[in-house]
């Protein structure tokens, strides 16, 4: 099976009888038998859930004879095949645990993406990490650093030890060009999500960038075609979510912005409805504040940013319950109000019409995790708001949860409204913008930040 996986066979009949003999020797199964069934599974990414049932008791049953690395494997496996069994995983994580001082580099970087991947928050894992890092971080390679920096990022852990450790060793790469280019975006869209700014790493990794935009640049075109693909340039999705990076959070230059547009026009017809979703918002952002920017733009590329303006993209939108209960208590205020989506496309916003307001629910995944500090996203979404002329009452979840009685929420309601009548628009730009509680840091200072509001309620609890 591992020599199929290997060679790349993905013949459905080949793997539908490796499948049923599987079934029929799975009582001879050893640990390593077991760990190479799931790596195969997971390389050629044929998910058959009947026989990954079949497996899943053997892990369980043999779990102390594997390898630390095994398990990492298995972990990471399980990963690639989507395969959504929270309970193996949970046992998977919590023996690779209590083996941390056998951590390498890589063992750190594949865990950390796995259990982000099922959006597990194990505060026992991500203490360790912290604790391992330092011992580690200085043999990372540049995909183990993308690795782990966006598994951060995706579950909203903002260490501050450990961020400042990545971002160095993270600039060392960037200087001497070892990432590739979809890792190279990943990093850079992950430090700007945790609202980590630092001089010298936005260079180097601007820097980075340039080079394999000058290189797309010159190839024309042309530069997606499938005889070009061993050819070291951005795709569509690193593209976006670099120009979006550098817009929205870490003020990239005019002349990096000017040829991410041009090769995001040159690759239109390749955009999908999640990333024309980001790219209103970007060049929203974009024309107000660099307008002298835009109007130095081709025609070509001006157009194909209008177009994203003017065209909502179909993309799903929700409703938290929470902010149904917000909505509710707006509606017995006798206040009249509509959710809509008012300058994202996905994420609907509580309007009130009457005063051109709108109430922003900032929920758990609005904040750091065991922080009251709002995520770089959060914060975006208040400044769109702002700019559009809408007065942003922003009700944090952990305030909202204190109220007990319907008398409480409607005061607290009404006493929202009054400061932010009183509060200048000045003002209310300012606390959106994303320098207010941004990590910045030298990198020369490796302590840990201290006097952040520690919440009782992990994101489990609140789940």
């Amino acid at each position: 099976m591992w020599i199929a996986a290997r060679r790349g066979v993905r013949s459905e009949d080949v793997w539908a009888r490796y499948t049923q003999r599987v079934l029929m020797t799975g009582a001879l199964l050893g640990p390593r038998d077991v760990t190479l069934i799931f790596l195969s599974y997971a390389r050629i990414k044929y998910r058959d859930v009947k026989v990954l049932n079949f497996l899943s008791p053997f892990v369980l049953t043999q779990l102390h004879h594997f390898s630390t690395f095994e398990l990492v494997l298995l972990l990471n496996a399980h990963k690639k095949l989507e395969y959504e069994r929270i309970d193996t995983i949970k046992v998977l994580l919590g023996v690779i645990c209590d083996r941390y001082t056998e951590w390498n580099a890589k063992h750190i970087a594949l865990t950390a993406n796995a259990v982000a991947h099922f959006y597990i928050y194990q505060p026992a894992f991500w203490k360790r990490v912290s604790i391992m890092l330092p011992k580690v971080v200085w043999h990372m390679n540049a995909l183990e650093l993308s690795n782990l920096v966006s598994a951060m990022a995706r579950v909203d852990n903002r260490h501050g030890r450990s961020l400042l450790l990545l971002a160095r060793m993270s600039r060392r790469c960037a200087e001497n060009n070892l990432f590739s280019q979809e890792t190279l975006a990943v990093a850079i869209n992950s430090f700007a999500k945790l609202d980590f700014n630092d001089t010298r790493l936005a260079v180097a990794f601007e820097g980075a960038a340039m080079v394999k935009l000058d290189k797309a640049l010159e190839l024309g075109q042309e530069y997606r075609k499938t005889s070009l693909k061993d050819v070291d340039v951005f795709d569509v999705q690193a593209l976006v979510l670099i120009l979006h990076s550098f817009v929205c959070f870490t003020n990239g230059s005019d002349e990096a912005v000017q040829k991410l547009l041009t090769l995001i026009n040159w690759s239109k017809n390749e955009l999908s409805p999640f990333q024309r979703r980001t790219l209103k918002t970007t060049c929203i952002l974009l024309r107000r504040e660099r307008p002298a920017l835009c109007r130095s733009l081709p025609h070509d590329v001006r157009r194909t940013m209008q177009s994203f303006e003017e065209n909502a993209p179909e993309v799903p939108t929700n409703v938290s319950r929470w902010q149904r209960e917000l909505k509710t208590t707006l509606l017995r205020m006798d206040i009249s109000v509509e959710l809509k989506a008012v300058v994202d496309d996905q994420i609907l916003d509580i309007y009130l019409p009457s005063s051109n307001a709108v109430v922003y629910a900032a929920g758990p995944f609005a904040h750091y995790i065991n922080s009251t500090n709002r995520t770089a996203y959060s914060k975006l979404h208040q400044r769109l708001l702002e700019a559009d002329g809408y007065t942003c009452l922003v009700v944090p979840y952990y305030e909202w949860s204190e109220l007990k009685t319907e008398e409480d929420k409607m005061v607290y309601l009404w006493s929202l409204g009054r400061r932010a009548a009183g509060q200048s628009k000045d003002e209310r730009i300012e606390d959106a913008l994303p320098s207010s509680d941004m990590q910045t840091s030298d990198m020369n200072d490796l302590e840990e930040p201290s006097g952040r509001r520690q919440l009782v309620r992990t994101r489990e609890e609140l789940a």
